[in-house]
C-alpha cells in the first residue's frame, strides 16, 4: 500500500519538518497490503491560522482504490511545543482523526483496523528515536540508525 503526506502549514508550526520525516519512512508500507480496495492513503497535514476557517475535506475513491483525508491541527497548541512534543502531538492527531474517517466508510475488502495498527507502532518507533533537535537535519538517539 503506497502511504502519502502533504502539509499546507504555517511555517511557525514546523510541521513540514515532521512530514518529510514521516516520507522518508513511508516506504515501510509499500510492501503491505490490507485488501484491494485500498491502495493508497493520502493524508495533508493542514495547521493554518483558525480564523481562516479551513474545514477538513474526506475522500475515498473506489475505483482509484485511493482514500484521503486532511488531518487538521491546531496552530496555537503546536507553536509552543518542542520539536520532540510537536512530533507526538502531529502522530497523536494522525492515528485518532485518520481512524476516525476510517471508521465512517463501509470497506467491503479493506483491513482498516490491522492498518491502523500498523501505523501506531510506525509512528511510536518514529517518535521513540526522535531527540527532539530542532535545528539541522534529524537526528536520532546515540545508537540507533538514522
Amino acid at each position: 500500500m503506497k502511504l502519502n503526506f502533504v502539509a499546507d502549514c504555517d511555517w511557525e508550526s514546523h510541521v513540514g519538518r515532521i512530514k518529510s520525516h514521516y516520507v522518508e519512512r513511508s516506504a515501510t508500507f509499500e510492501s503491505r497490503s490490507y485488501g484491494n480496495e485500498v491502495a493508497c492513503v493520502a493524508l495533508l497535514f493542514v495547521c493554518r491560522d483558525p480564523e481562516l476557517d479551513f474545514k477538513r475535506r474526506v475522500q475515498f475513491r473506489r475505483k482509484k482504490a485511493e482514500f484521503y483525508t486532511d488531518v487538521m491541527l491546531d496552530l496555537p497548541t503546536i507553536v509552543p511545543l518542542s520539536m520532540k512534543e510537536k512530533m507526538r502531538y502531529v502522530s497523536r492527531e494522525l492515528r485518532e482523526q485518520l481512524a476516525e474517517q476510517l471508521g465512517r466508510v463501509k470497506f467491503k475488502d479493506f483491513d482498516h483496523a490491522r492498518f491502523l495498527l500498523d501505523l501506531k507502532v510506525w509512528l511510536e518507533d518514529i517518535d521513540s528515536r526522535y531527540d527532539g533537535q530542532s535545528s539541522g537535519a534529524w537526528h536520532y538517539a546515540s545508537g540507533e540508525a538514522s
